[in-house]
């Protein structure tokens, strides 16, 4: 039986390697692996200020580039630069738990920033690596469908000729091509859609943060005894037991106290009251009413 080939596959059996990176100094993905559980430990037992410092030690000193010199650099920097956008969230979220809003706003926008440089410079060169590998695996494809009675034959006899053994040898070639090239396709649009669905997120909390800034001036400005005085609505809130009562959380009573402490750093009742909550300081107890 006659296997029919076609000439348009010659041009699509050059395969695109995607190598593993030399040996070389730690990414900032895997330096962002080794430090996560520690950071996080300090964010579970409160310490948000050193939390926060060591996870800004991992920002990067300089604004890195996003090198498609070649395919393997193309990937590397996708990926790469979907692990700096973390090290812009771990950093937010200490700083948001530390208080200070703003500074974990800044990370989230060049978190953002991030993203989006990544999308502009790497989906093109993506879309074509991944556009190559359909193409391949379709044309494949047509060649085993083409000849699905020929193969479905060879399949079916118990013992082949020896002409008949080279026909599945090409046979089973064309599978390899095609599964690689599914693959490969597979493979280049998981890193368009990571790159993709790191934007969206990072839209989303760029706007979440930015709402809940603008919220809070907002009560500020709208607390009637003295409108848009943050030392006044900082002294309210921390003698009102009812709204610190009001978080139910340990974690989020702590950060409550923290951003207090950001809005107005002279109030000296709010680290008393974060005291007392982290078991510094002996629990506050109500003065006995005097019967007369």
């Amino acid at each position: 039986m006659r296997i029919l080939t076609g000439s348009a596959i010659t041009l699509l059996c050059i395969p695109a390697v995607i190598a593993q990176a030399p040996a070389a100094a730690p990414t900032i993905g895997q330096r962002l692996a080794a430090e996560r559980p520690e950071i996080i430990k300090m964010m579970d037992a409160f310490d948000y200020a050193g939390a926060q410092a060591r996870a800004e030690a991992l920002l990067p000193a300089t604004k890195p580039v996003f090198d498609k010199s070649s395919v393997n650099a193309l990937h590397f920097s996708t990926r790469n630069f979907v692990d700096i956008c973390q090290v812009y969230f771990l950093a937010f979220q200490c700083a948001d738990a530390n208080g200070q809003w703003e500074k974990g706003l800044e990370y989230l926008n060049k978190a953002l920033e991030t993203a989006q440089e990544n999308v502009n410079e790497g989906k093109a060169g993506l879309t074509e690596q991944r556009d190559y590998y359909t193409k391949k695996a379709a044309a494949f494809k047509a060649l085993i469908d083409r000849n699905a009675d020929a193969i479905q034959a060879l399949h079916a006899k118990a013992k082949l000729e020896d002409y008949e053994e080279g026909n599945m040898a090409t046979v089973k070639a064309w599978e390899k091509e095609m599964a690689e090239g599914d693959k490969w396709a597979k493979f280049f649009q998981y890193d368009i859609d990571l790159a993709a669905r790191t934007v969206d997120d990072f839209t989303r909390f760029v706007g979440i943060q930015d709402k809940k800034i603008k919220d809070q001036i907002a009560d500020i400005d709208a607390y009637k005894p003295h409108p848009g005085n943050k030392i006044k609505w900082v002294d309210a809130v921390i003698s009102n037991k009812a709204y610190l009562e009001a978080y139910t959380e340990k974690a989020d009573k702590v950060a409550l106290l923290h951003r207090l402490m950001v809005l107005d750093p002279e109030n000296t009742k709010v680290p008393d009251k974060l005291d007392v909550i982290l078991g510094k300081a002996p629990v506050e107890r109500a003065t006995p009413k005097k019967h007369k």
